[in-house]
Formats: C-alpha cells, structure tokens, sequence
C-alpha cells in the first residue's frame, strides 16, 4: 500500500513539473530495498509513462523543437552508455554515493536560485524624493 501511495505522489509531483525521479530513486533504494542499478531501472520506466502525456500534448500542439531534440537523444544515449560503463567498473556502492552526492548539488543550486530570485523580487530600493 505505502507503494502505491508513494508512487501515486511521485506521478502527482512529476505532473506538476517537479522532478520525483530523485525521491522515487530514493524511495525505492532505502524503502524498498532495491539495488542502486534496479531503482534507476524502474525510475526509467516510471518516467516513460509519466512524460507519456505531456508528450501527447505537445505533439498535438506542435510544441516540439525536433532539433533540440535529437541533440538531447545523441547526448542521452553518450551519457547513458558512459553511465553504464561507469557502473561496471565502479560497483553499486560508488554509483550510490555518486548518485547523491549529485542530488545533493542540485538541491543547493536549486535552493541558492530561489533564494536569488526572492531577494531579487523584493529588491528595496530608496526613493528618488
């Protein structure tokens, strides 16, 4: 049940543009007790049926800019076949900690830009009186 719970707010999240891979991974690996390998396995196809839709609809409103994506397609599959390399010769538990410490990164790049964005939206400046 905590499964489908879990799952059904990673699906919540990842509609309202939020990136759950990263909690679904961590999900599945501290709860779940999957290996590093087998949660970024499922996350994959999690994200295949959840991007299913937004793909849908910017198909049907011609929203896709075909050469960006076949730049991100040649780049996704360089990246996923040094991923995959990196995996066999590092081990599990390399990736795993490689793995977050990039969640970690990204959590203060994102934290550092909202905090920019706040102080620049309340930007008091004096008067010209």
């Amino acid at each position: 049940m905590l499964d489908f719970i879990f799952g059904t707010a990673a699906a919540v999240f990842s509609g309202l543009g939020v990136g759950s891979g990263g909690l679904l991974v961590i999900y599945l690996t501290m709860v779940g007790e999957y290996e590093q390998i087998t949660a970024q396995g499922l996350n994959l196809l999690f994200f295949l049926f959840s991007s299913g839709t937004a793909m849908l609809y910017h198909l049907t409103h011609r929203q896709i800019n075909y050469g960006a994506v076949m730049m991100l397609v040649a780049f996704g599959l360089a990246g996923a076949a040094a991923g995959s390399f990196l995996l066999g010769v590092l081990g599990g538990n390399i990736v795993r900690k490689i793995f977050g410490g990039m969640l970690i990164f990204s959590g203060v790049l994102a934290l550092k830009k909202a905090h920019a964005k706040r102080t620049s939206d309340i930007n008091i400046e004096p008067s010209a009186e």
